[in-house]
């Protein structure tokens, strides 16, 4: 008896369905007429275009219009944000990456050598622009920095018994900033200052260096014309 009321529960629930199937079958079918919402919505809308004598447009493909307009808004900003041009440092920044490395603020690596620097350095980032050998002058440490997702290379290293910091990256990531240009043994350096630091930028065999530290932007120059890349 059980399996025989379960059939026939079975034929109910499927002629139900079926009826219900039908009824959405011609609801589909029916016209609706949207006219009077077209006329609500003229209403509330100023009728520029009526008034200058310009043929009427249709509320659907101004809203189609309007739509395309926002997605292309959308994926203009999306691409702009991603597009990975230069970025430019400020003043400010650089100097406060001087004043970490100095004050051991930053998650730096104790090194001895620029050799020791590139190595533990490509550990973190493989594709780190090497660092120009400095001569004669004691490297202490080294840590990877960004300004706006654009990662530089810092090294920390004394000239004359003065840090100075070295920052590194590719020139294709940093935008020199829009300083007074200063030639220095045939190399057009950027000059700036932040209180009692100096700081002297350039542009060298692809990559982007900055020379940080409390010495006159002339020593950092002479500096920066030792650079061995």
């Amino acid at each position: 008896m059980d399996s025989l009321d379960n059939a026939r529960e079975s034929d109910r629930e499927s002629d139900m369905d079926r009826a219900i199937a039908r009824r959405l079958a011609k609801l589909r079918t029916l016209p609706v007429d949207t006219t009077r919402l077209d006329r609500l919505l003229s209403a509330q809308l100023p009728d520029r275009a009526a008034k200058r004598g310009w043929p009427r447009i249709g509320l659907q493909p101004v809203r189609a219009l309007a739509a395309s307009v926002a997605i292309l808004a959308v994926v203009g900003a999306i691409l702009l944000s991603s597009s990975g041009g230069p970025v430019l440092a400020s003043a400010t920044q650089m100097a406060q990456v001087h004043e970490d490395m100095v004050a051991g603020r930053a998650p730096a690596m104790q090194v001895d050598s620029i050799a020791g620097a590139n190595k533990a350095l490509a550990a973190q980032w493989p594709q780190s622009p090497e660092i120009p050998n400095v001569p004669q002058d004691h490297v202490m440490a080294c840590c990877m920095k960004s300004v706006r997702n654009k990662k530089m290379a810092c090294v920390l290293l004394k000239s004359e018994g003065v840090p100075v910091t070295m920052t590194v990256a590719n020139a294709a990531d940093m935008q020199l900033p829009a300083v007074p240009t200063v030639s220095h043994n045939g190399i057009d350096y950027r000059v700036q200052s932040v209180a009692k630091l100096n700081m002297v930028m350039a542009e060298r065999n692809g990559r982007w260096v900055c020379l940080i530290g409390e010495l006159p932007a002339e020593r950092l120059m002479d500096l920066a014309a030792k650079l061995q890349f």
